[in-house]
């Protein structure tokens, strides 16, 4: 009942905003909560070389996105965490153009209040608290329980935030001792010590859903925007980056 309310009122939404923008159509851009940040960047950019263009971005977790577009949410453009929510969609309506991946994420470990440099996961047993991002709608939650269940470590609290972006502030906001938060989000934000994770489940691929968000879909795989995306804190196609279970030192 709660979901169908939430939906009802996220339809609601996109009815009274199209017809506030009657006059310019409007593209919807459903993008993984990690990316939110960079795809303001990259609309801005967008905007200044095309200044007709009407761009809506609405941020969340992967999983929770995909649900929402396969019940007929009105999105033109979905930039996911991973590359398994685009395909699932792709799967159901065959008619849409090949998933596409568009950045890789990377994951860090962060402990504020940690003098440690960054072998992070080392000191991880020694906290109380630790907070990721729900790990049955989020990627980079999933990759973050599977980096403690690779060592074996257990905290006393584990707090499941909604999305990575919810676990970077509660972090950053010391709700938690530790937490596992977007790389992109942390580069030159944090204190204390940071450990990066590259991960092959950290591909994110974005599907084109709709016509209306074609040229903003060309523009983020330019070459001026796959760079922008590596300044961010990602890797790209482009950077030859072999994505692996490993981690960067």
């Amino acid at each position: 009942m709660a979901y169908s309310i939430r939906y009802f009122l996220l339809i609601s939404f996109f009815i009274s905003l199209s017809s506030c923008n009657s006059q310019k159509e409007v593209a919807n851009i459903a993008v993984a909560s990690n990316f939110e940040k960079t795809l303001k960047v990259i609309v801005k950019r967008f905007k200044k070389k095309h200044p007709e263009s009407n761009v809506n971005i609405i941020s969340g977790a992967s999983g929770v996105l995909t649900n929402q577009i396969l019940n007929k949410a009105p999105f033109d453009l979905f930039l996911s965490a991973d590359i398994k929510k685009p395909q699932i969609i792709y799967n159901k309506t065959p008619s849409l153009i090949k998933p596409v991946v568009y950045a890789v994420g990377q994951l860090a470990l962060w402990i504020p209040e940690s003098k440690e440099r960054n072998r992070c996961i080392n000191v991880l047993s020694k906290v109380e608290t630790l907070v990721i991002a729900n790990p049955k709608t989020a990627p980079y939650g999933a990759v973050s329980e599977k980096i403690l269940s690779k060592h074996s470590i257990n905290i006393e609290k584990t707090i499941h935030a909604a999305n990575i972006a919810q676990s970077f502030l509660y972090t950053k906001n010391k709700f938690a001792e530790a937490g596992f938060v977007a790389y992109s989000m942390l580069k030159g934000n944090g204190e204390g010590c940071q450990q990066i994770f590259q991960h092959r489940e950290l591909s994110q691929s974005m599907i084109l859903l709709d016509e209306k968000a074609k040229d903003i879909y060309h523009f983020i795989l330019s070459e001026e925007i796959q760079k922008l995306i590596e300044e961010s804190g990602y890797n790209t196609m482009t950077s030859k980056v072999l994505v692996t279970t490993k981690i960067k030192k």
